[in-house]
């Protein structure tokens, strides 16, 4: 099997974010950022030089520090560099915080056994499996390729957050300008309202105030509103935020999100 083939094949047109962890000097992330141009690429590896390009990214951090990246991602990957981490668990922890709704978590690496040449210690499906056992992630592929091992999970709790003013139907304005923020928990096939918000910043003005409202759902890595700002929106989507715009019942515009990702 390719898994550079694999990974571009998962690379849809809902993908706004990618992070591959143990990127190295990030040779695959810069392929992808020429063929994704819409997309952006980030890497992380601890012996690396930080880079800024456009949709390209390096940080040098470990995988179990992916929290101190602002935003979402659709896609996490690994190729060959699970076995190194030093906390897996934490690792897939954290993997999960971080995927958007829908996102994937993909692991590419060495099956238990495989003679590679270097005494080092690999994970096989089942310990691996373990360590997903207790987490939000479910199992979209996994198997073997002799030595190798492919792992693809899925993230299928996430929060909605949906504009509104009466608790009935989405806010026709700006997102900004709504009264309340109602937010939905989606769990595979089914969702239920978790909790109400009070907009603080509905009549205020100032600077980038798109930051601030998000700061009242940041938990959320999906919007329902019936409208936004072009710039607010586009620096939403550069956290990996997915904006869905409906004028409707908040019901019909929750369902259509269903539909997306119910499995």
């Amino acid at each position: 099997m390719e898994i550079q083939t694999f990974i571009r094949e998962k690379i849809g047109e809902d993908v706004l974010r990618v992070l591959e962890i143990g990127s190295g000097s990030g040779y695959f992330l810069r392929e992808l950022s020429e063929e994704f141009p819409l997309v952006s690429f980030f890497g992380i590896d601890p012996f690396i030089t930080e880079v800024k390009k456009e949709n390209f990214h390096l940080l040098p951090l470990k995988a179990e520090d992916i929290p101190g990246i602002e935003g979402w991602f659709d896609m996490i990957f690994s190729i060959h560099s699970f076995h190194h981490l030093h906390n897996p668990e934490v690792f897939i922890k954290n993997a999960l915080e971080k995927l958007s709704g829908g996102g994937r978590l993909i692991i590419w690496d060495w099956n238990r056994g495989a003679d590679t040449g270097v005494p080092e210690y690999y994970y096989s499906i089942n310990e691996v499996r373990k360590m997903v056992k207790e987490t939000d992630l479910v199992e979209e592929r996994i198997e073997n390729f002799g030595d190798e091992n492919l792992f693809v999970f899925r993230k299928h709790r996430f929060n909605v957050a949906v504009a509104t003013d009466d608790g009935k139907t989405i806010f026709k304005g700006m997102f900004g300008r709504a009264g309340y923020f109602y937010i939905f928990q989606f769990n595979g096939n089914t969702y239920k309202l978790k909790e109400k918000r009070k907009n603080p910043y509905r009549d205020t003005f100032q600077h980038l105030k798109t930051y601030d409202v998000y700061s009242v759902v940041n938990d959320c890595s999906h919007i329902l509103t019936g409208n936004i700002g072009k710039k607010g929106e586009n620096r939403l989507k550069e956290l990996g935020v997915h904006i869905f715009k409906e004028k409707s019942p908040i019901e019909e515009g929750l369902r259509r999100i269903l539909d997306i990702f119910k499995y």
